[in-house]
């Protein structure tokens, strides 16, 4: 089996990274992570001295997360993705109240955006949140059900699939063929009720055995996302590193 590599999401860090990329991607690095995901607009913003400060600290872009519907951004995206040699293309999707019409387009555009993903070797990914899990399901299985399973994976993110009312493992296991690599985020039961988010370790998310059955599936990545902190950043994200390692990842 191999060995999950551990990335941080940038989103926790908010403006900081815009303004100062070096200083955040220091403390990536002093918390234990081996990559970064953020957008792709950041990367363009800092062009060459993006590739230059990932290296400098030893970490690699694993993915670019974006919006549905950018085709005319999704070329451009791609093209960072293979001179970064990163990963992932992931999307979020319709939002709203997820009408069936938005998910049927949002599969079009996955599938269009998968079969050019193909020519640059990256792997077009959706991530959820909890409104396509709502409803036993219906938003991500319309998702599922409507594009094509070699060009469309999913990312899951662990706090929004029980968020939307479903077990994390039960869902990652239910469509572990789509799974390409996990958004690790976590949240207690009360925080769910006020759309809080948590260290990891700290909620009612059952990481222990999501990342046993990642490993068996030879999971290349997982990414530790927490949208939000009320402490600094660094601190959260060492926390959630250092729980990880606490329990052998």
């Amino acid at each position: 089996m191999n060995k999950l590599k551990v990335g941080a999401q940038l989103i926790i860090w908010g403006r900081r990274p815009e303004e100062n990329l070096e200083s955040v991607l220091i403390e990536v690095k002093d918390a234990g992570y081996e990559g970064v995901e953020t957008s792709p607009e950041l990367i363009l913003k800092y062009g060459s001295k993006a590739k230059e400060l990932l290296a400098k600290n030893n970490l690699k872009l694993v993915a670019l997360h974006t919006g549905i519907g950018e085709l005319n951004k999704v070329e451009q995206a791609l093209k960072l993705l293979k001179e970064f040699e990163g990963e992932y293309l992931t999307f979020s999707g319709p939002g709203g109240k997820g009408a069936e019409e938005d998910y049927l387009k949002c599969a079009d555009f996955l599938d269009s955006v998968g079969k050019i993903a193909k020519g640059y070797d990256v792997k077009v990914c959706y991530h959820n949140h909890g409104h396509e899990i709502a409803n036993d399901q219906k938003g991500i299985k319309l998702i599922i059900q409507n594009t094509n399973p070699e060009l469309v994976k999913l990312c899951v993110d662990t706090y929004w699939v029980k968020f939307g009312g479903s077990d994390p493992l039960s869902f990652i296991k239910d469509n572990k063929d789509r799974v390409a690599y996990l958004h690790l985020k976590d949240g207690s039961e009360e925080d769910m009720k006020n759309k809080r988010f948590s260290e990891l370790g700290r909620g009612s998310i059952d990481f222990p055995s999501i990342l046993s059955f990642a490993t068996q599936l030879n999971m290349k990545w997982v990414v530790v996302e927490q949208d939000w902190t009320s402490r600094s950043p660094f601190k959260s994200m060492l926390e959630s590193r250092e729980y990880l390692r606490k329990i052998g990842y």
